[in-house]
């Protein structure tokens, strides 16, 4: 393992992104950004296609994601100069991630009442729910390694990652249980509770993330007074 690390520190843009937590945080950032782009154009084609409200909804669930991730890269220029305007964007976040908690509950009814979801090949779903769970790892490792950070952009870029997860988890539970199981109650028993939780979990999320902010902006202010 430190023979592999020597080796991926001989080039310049691996050992920057190892040691420059920025260059890092924007890197991750514009990459999610990507992924959230494309997964949002798919599955709003899917819901096109297939006529599905379900593939609709998960569409503006990652459009609301996506632009969660574009103001947190705009605010990184900003580090350095106006903290003010820097929480102003954090607290944004954090008012998408509540308005993500609509479309969550959208997610949860479409599940409930018209058992609807997305249907993967047998094989297909286990790696779905591989690289589910080691994103529900890195997400997990990643607030860890950050948990005394002050710095309000990796914060928040590391709660929406973690948001992101659980919306991932509660979909893949769906999907698995509506191509495994046959018991319609059972089904719906355990998307109304895992979807109620992560719907809890987001609100609670969302809620801290702006009173922090708020908190911080009234700080800042008076400070420069």
């Amino acid at each position: 393992m430190k023979r592999l690390n020597e080796f991926l520190r001989r080039s310049p843009l691996i050992e920057r992104y190892l040691s420059d937590i920025w260059f890092k945080t924007t890197a991750s950032l514009g990459g999610s950004f990507l992924i959230n782009l494309v997964y949002a154009i798919w599955e709003i084609i899917c819901g096109i296609y297939y006529k599905s409200l379900w593939f609709t909804t998960l569409g503006f669930y990652y459009i609301l994601l996506m632009i969660t991730r574009l103001i947190l890269l705009r605010e990184i220029k900003k580090r350095n100069k106006d903290k003010v305007a820097i929480w102003k964007g954090c607290r944004k976040c954090g008012i998408l991630l509540l308005l993500m908690n609509f479309i969550l509950s959208g997610i949860v009814v479409l599940a409930v009442t018209a058992d609807e979801g997305a249907h993967y090949a047998a094989y297909l779903i286990y790696a779905v729910a591989a690289y589910t769970f080691y994103k529900v790892i890195a997400a997990i490792r990643d607030l860890v390694r950050h948990r005394h950070t002050q710095d309000p952009i990796i914060i928040y870029s590391k709660a929406i990652s973690f948001v992101s997860v659980m919306i991932s988890l509660l979909s893949l539970e769906i999907s698995m249980i509506l191509e495994f199981g046959d018991d319609k109650d059972f089904f719906k028993c355990m998307t109304i509770i895992t979807g109620s939780g992560v719907c809890i979990i987001i609100s609670s999320a969302a809620i801290y993330m702006i009173a922090i902010a708020g908190k911080r902006i009234r700080k800042q202010r008076t400070t420069t007074l």
